[in-house]
């Protein structure tokens, strides 16, 4: 049995080295898909309770990437962005690689398949960096 939930949230990047214009820094309104699995339902019939996995979903992933810049650690722009705007440095966002839908989904995925109920596994998670491009992963 699955469960799925769906959540957007707005976030900056870039992609160093890239070619064209995703090298320049940019936003997006990213979806955010989560599909959890169980073998078997809980006493109440659920995989788990919906307000659960949002409540995971937002604590492990969107509180920290809902309105942040996503930016690769190496990035120049990190210490000038947390510069501008001190007041919230903690909304720049760093990966070992740079922000793609891959990245995040993965980053995403690694984020909360750790803090699942015990039963329950992430079956896929999907990041849509615009209404026809997504990244999907499925540990």
């Amino acid at each position: 049995m699955k469960l799925s939930v769906e959540f957007s949230f707005d976030a900056a990047h870039r992609i160093m080295g890239h070619g064209g214009k995703c090298a320049w820094l940019h936003g997006h309104t990213y979806r955010l898909g989560v599909t959890v699995q169980a073998e078997t339902l809980n006493r109440l019939g659920m995989v788990m309770d919906f307000d659960d996995l949002k409540a995971l979903v937002e604590k492990r992933v969107l509180s920290r990437w809902d309105h942040a810049t996503l930016l690769r650690e190496d990035d120049p722009l990190v210490p000038a962005i947390i510069r501008v705007q001190a007041e919230a440095p903690q909304k720049v966002i760093t990966f070992p690689q740079n922000p793609t839908a891959e990245v995040l989904a993965q980053a995403a995925a690694e984020a909360l398949a750790s803090a699942l109920p015990s039963g329950v596994r992430l079956a896929r998670l999907t990041v849509w960096e615009s209404p026809a491009c997504a990244s999907e992963v499925e540990p």
